[in-house]
């Protein structure tokens, strides 16, 4: 089966004062239908400008310079095509660190979803859309749906209010849900119940396909909780690919250990922060991105590009040590806690 999302070689720059800076460089991903996938690393990694670009959402000094995204093998991405509107809110939903990025607080809830799907669904009926609308307020957990539906924004909670940003996206049952660290501003209690939601969506919708989702976040745990697959991105590329319970409890790549030694653990063991910090690339960076932080680092690392290593388990890490032992030790799931 196609993916429903791919992403081949693609590669994003921004035009600044300072010169061109690489912002996503050959970023090679794919996603099925019904799977999830999560692509993590820290602030500045290059993971929201990669899925902003899927809809066509970038800065205007920011552009894709190489590579293509496709959408259901449709090409609506690359050098000179920019037809992300073509499946924008109809194919691929979104959903925002913050409600308030996806919700009008001058409309009624009812009125925002209406508005979409008669946007995005013209040919059903009003009678039909109405159907639909309710019905997806029901899915997202809430009991009362005509007062949900009849309320603005600033009446309900912070948990209820990205619950309806996700009825947003998703009212029009579209193939790929993106969602960009949609659960950061949420309390640990609302953030489970949110992603509890999410897990739901990616099961066969009413056309008998899986939703596919992208899951955007820096909780590496959290990720291995929801995720089928996890992509890890530091300073603009992938570094390690894999399925999500080998990649947390046999990291190969350093940047993913050092990810995972740095989460908290409940039986007290020691934290280890990553030194340094990550680089701003330019056109012309040689070697590894992370070897300047990380403490295998040989001059073989910082010579040239470094090439994908094959892992047990189809997974893959570009690391000239990845086959071997590698720096560091991996961190069970069981150990760390978000």
């Amino acid at each position: 089966m196609s993916p429903v999302l791919e992403l081949r070689g693609l590669t994003i720059e921004a035009a600044t004062a300072g010169g061109r800076h690489v912002l996503a460089d050959g970023v090679d991903l794919s996603l099925a239908a019904g799977e999830t996938l999560g692509l993590i690393g820290e602030s500045g990694s290059g993971k929201t400008t990669t899925v902003r670009s899927v809809l066509g959402l970038l800065d205007r000094n920011v552009a894709v310079s190489a590579g293509e995204v496709r959408v259901l093998g449709e090409l609506i991405q690359a050098p000179g095509v920019q037809a992300a509107g073509r499946v924008r809110g109809r194919h691929v939903g979104m959903v925002f660190q913050g409600a308030s990025s996806s919700l009008d607080p001058l409309m009624t809830v009812r009125r925002q979803l209406r508005e979409v799907a008669r946007t995005h669904l013209p040919r059903l009926s009003r009678a039909e859309r109405d159907a639909r609308i309710a019905g997806v307020i029901a899915r997202m957990g809430f009991t009362e749906v005509d007062r949900v539906l009849d309320s603005f924004p600033h009446q309900l909670s912070g948990g209820m209010r990205q619950r309806i940003a996700i009825a947003l996206a998703v009212v029009t049952e579209p193939e790929v849900l993106i969602t960009d660290e949609c659960t950061s501003a949420l309390d640990v209690t609302t953030q489970a119940e949110v992603v509890g939601l999410l897990a739901s969506l990616t099961a066969a919708s009413s056309r008998g396909t899986g939703m596919g989702m992208v899951f955007v976040t820096h909780d590496l745990m959290l990720a291995g909780e929801i995720c089928d697959r996890i992509a890890v991105m530091y300073a603009g590329q992938i570094v390690e690919v894999g399925a999500a319970r080998e990649l947390i409890t046999a990291p190969r790549h350093p940047y993913t250990r050092a990810l995972l030694a740095a989460i908290p653990r409940w039986d007290g063991g020691e934290v280890r922060a990553i030194d340094g910090t990550a680089p701003r690339v330019t056109e012309d960076w040689p070697g590894c991105r992370f070897a300047p932080r990380c403490p295998r680092a040989e001059q073989i690392c910082r010579a040239g590009e470094v090439p994908w290593a094959p892992l047990p388990g189809g997974g893959r890490a570009r690391c000239h040590f990845a086959a071997g032992d590698g720096p560091g030790a991996a961190v069970p799931a069981s150990s760390a806690r978000r």
